[in-house]
């Protein structure tokens, strides 16, 4: 939670002066969200390429065996 709460501080955010606190909370929030599934994406890509390498390995060292 206390990472969260750092990328909540720390989203960029351009908002005009007008703007009040809890407007400028929702739009870090949406950043945060935002940011939350491209590092989400990013997993899923980095366990799939990790898989493949290691189904790749596996044949390779059975492929060495026979």
């Amino acid at each position: 939670m206390q990472l969260a709460e750092s990328f909540v501080e720390t989203a960029p955010v351009l908002v005009p002066e007008s703007t009040e606190r809890s407007d400028i909370t929702v739009i870090r929030m949406r950043a945060l969200r935002r940011k939350a599934r491209r590092i989400s994406a990013y997993a899923r890509f980095s366990v799939e390429m990790l898989t493949a390498l290691a189904m790749e390995v596996e044949s390779d060292l059975a492929a060495l065996r026979h």
